[in-house]
């Protein structure tokens, strides 16, 4: 897969993070270097789709048209991880196909609910995993900050906060995601409050549908128990960072 540089300069942030994000749907070569490294991962790796249906060498589906996009670039400019926020349509959403869901939870039955679909995450192989990682709480591929990195998956972390301040931005108040179970033990360990709405099944390896309120994630970003959430507000427009609820 060919490197893609980004073409603006990252807006410098004084916490200097190793890896920035950003929404590339209105950049069309970091667009088609996710689709890129989506075939990667989910074709050619784990071999979840058969790369025989992409003869190009990217992978895209009906649903893209609905989604934002994310990408997590590196110091040079390269995109090194991406995923997706998926708008519900009148087809649904993409696991609907696939997992069996709590249908009579509020939220999932209601139709005009501003819930998404969190799919399509991909990491990758450039940054050397440890041995347990799998696919998720990943090091990176110099010794450079390689202690914080060893400690939360940091590329995911960058990508979970993007995928949260595009949200704030968009207005979307639930993701739902079919998360296999070792991401879902790093999710857990950060306190994001996702809750299992239906049974574990195989939909691009064995995974479970979870939901999560994003007002519920405010309380634990706000709450500062954990060190690593800090970082979701930094960079996010004053109007829409979330104020604790009153304890009153």
């Amino acid at each position: 897969m060919n490197a893609i540089a980004h073409p603006m300069r990252p807006v410098p942030d004084t916490t200097a993070p190793y890896f920035t994000a950003v929404e590339i749907d209105e950049l069309p070569d970091l667009l088609h270097a996710s689709y890129e490294l989506r075939y990667q991962v989910y074709c050619l790796e784990r071999h979840f789709l058969p790369a025989d249906r992409y003869p190009e060498g990217f992978e895209t589906d009906v649903f893209d048209q609905h989604a934002v996009h994310l990408g997590v670039l590196d110091p040079h400019g390269v995109l090194v991880a991406t995923a997706r926020l998926v708008r519900r349509t009148e087809d649904g959403l993409p696991m609907y196909g696939h997992c069996s869901l709590l249908v009579h939870h509020p939220v999932i039955a209601d139709p005009r609910a501003p819930i998404v679909e969190v799919s399509r995450l991909a990491v990758s192989r450039a940054f050397n995993r440890r041995r347990g990682d799998e696919h998720y709480a990943l090091e990176g591929a110099t010794s450079e900050r390689a202690d914080r990195r060893r400690e939360g998956g940091e590329i995911v972390m960058t990508l979970y906060r993007a995928l949260y301040q595009a949200s704030k931005r968009h207005g979307f108040t639930h993701w739902l995601a079919a998360t296999e179970r070792s991401l879902q033990r790093l999710v857990i360990r950060y306190h994001f409050p996702f809750v299992q709405v239906g049974p574990e099944t195989d939909y691009f390896g064995m995974v479970a549908p979870y939901l999560m309120d994003l007002s519920a994630f405010d309380v634990e970003i706000l709450s500062q128990d954990v060190p690593a959430l800090r970082d979701f507000l930094v960079g996010l427009e004053p109007h829409l960072i979330p104020v604790m609820p009153d304890a009153r």
